[in-house]
């Protein structure tokens, strides 16, 4: 019987299981729910002002899996090879992502300061055609490209599968390899594009999330302004990534099928990138808040000192605990580093702190009530995106393949290094 013919292999069960998926589903649905709730009956500024974190955080989120991935692809990184496809199937969330956004373009007039208080200077830049239309390219550009680069990743591994016969391809798998040109042929074509995709993408992501943190973060306080935000913003952004790779790699290895690729190794550089991002995160508010203190000019000092006193003075301190005091302090350990429970603790406790970081950038300016607007709605609606975004990254992973096969810098753990 030849390889083709040979039946296939019983498929991996799912990452979730159904009774959990639906579980999943039905959170994003409330999430949904309490999001409209909020805007017509409850308080509708909290609802939009959630609603621009959670599209901040977890679609940043889409994208800083990808941009890693192309990380690894430009640099020929052999160590992170297997993390490729657990990196990049976060785009599976960018369609949702952009529902998403055009909930928050639709209502702009509803949570946009400078809709109602424009600012004569800044008029030409801040008005509502515009921004629509700027936001709508730049997420279709990098959106596109990255859908592009992720396509290229993994036709050449559907296809080797399917022509082993280990995994036939079916539905959208096989649309995915159609016109195959026979493995030798795909896998140095796939390669090749795969880097000149990955090029693209890393220029367009510095350019969007550059936008992205001007039109969405520093358009909320119209008078403030600040050149450095834009490269704060988007190493942020890949923290988030980052912090969201090595607790997936670290606690799923087993689960996704990847733990003969994924040692202690891999485990110890990712541990030390983190350590490294957590830095550079922590070097560039510096940068930006030394300036601003220095300066002491009162349309810039305003911005740091409302999120640093009085209500939102806990919050501050809690994400900086979270996001470079407490991970500088453990990640020091190479155990730590190599210890799957201890990585995936701190990965953990990063990611949770840049999602208080997002919403710290963003409540403030639109929030002028008492206290610090953390409560059911915010918990509901941040629930919702997340469920909806662990319901398409599973869905993903489970369709597609999770080692890049066709990589020829693929090796397992133990011949690395």
């Amino acid at each position: 019987m030849t390889a083709a013919s040979e039946p296939a292999a019983p498929a991996a069960p799912a990452l979730v299981p159904p009774r959990a998926r639906s579980v999943l589903l039905g959170l994003a649905a409330l999430g949904a729910l309490a999001f409209l709730y909020g805007i017509v009956v409850g308080d509708a500024v909290r609802s939009w002002q959630t609603l621009l974190v959670n599209f901040l955080f977890f679609g940043g989120l889409a994208q800083a899996g990808v941009v890693l991935s192309c990380i690894l692809q430009v640099t020929s990184a052999r160590w992170g090879r297997p993390l490729k496809r657990v990196a990049e199937a976060t785009a599976a969330f960018l369609p949702a992502a952009f529902g998403l956004l055009l909930v928050l373009l639709a209502g702009t007039a509803a949570w946009a300061p400078w809709v109602h208080e424009p600012v004569e200077a800044k008029t030409p830049w801040l008005n509502v055609p515009f921004f629509v239309l700027r936001e709508l390219l730049a997420f279709l550009v990098l959106g596109g490209f990255s859908l592009r680069y992720v396509y290229r990743s993994l036709r050449p591994d559907i296809g080797m599968l399917d022509e082993s016969g280990e995994r036939p391809a079916t539905g959208l798998s096989a649309r995915l390899i159609r016109g195959w040109q026979g493995l030798d042929s795909e896998r140095a074509t796939g390669q090749r594009r795969q880097t000149r995709w990955a090029a693209a993408v890393l220029i367009a992501y510095g350019w969007v999330f550059t936008l992205i943190a001007f039109d969405f973060v520093m358009a909320l306080d119209p008078h403030w302004f600040s050149t450095l935000l834009g490269g704060y913003y988007f190493i942020g952004n890949l923290l988030i990534g980052l912090a969201f790779l090595a607790g997936v790699a670290a606690a799923g290895r087993r689960r996704l099928g990847i733990a003969g690729y994924v040692g202690r190794h891999q485990l110890h550089d990712l541990g030390k990138l983190l350590f490294g991002f957590c830095i550079l995160w922590a070097y560039l508010f510096w940068s930006q808040y030394l300036v601003i203190w220095y300066g002491d000019l009162a349309e810039e000092t305003e911005f740091v000192y409302h999120r640093m006193h009085g209500a939102w003075e806990p919050v501050a301190w809690a994400v900086l605990a979270m996001t470079f005091v407490g991970p500088f302090a453990v990640l020091l350990s190479r155990a730590v580093k190599t210890w799957v429970p201890g990585l995936t603790t701190v990965a953990a406790v990063v990611f949770a702190g840049m999602w208080l970081e997002r919403f710290l950038l963003v409540a403030p300016s639109l929030w002028h009530g008492e206290g610090v607007p953390l409560g059911l709605l915010e918990v509901l609606v941040t629930a919702g995106v997340a469920s909806l975004f662990v319901v398409c990254y599973t869905t993903f992973l489970d369709r597609f393949p999770t080692l890049p096969v066709s990589d020829p810098r693929l090796a397992p753990a133990e011949t690395e290094h």
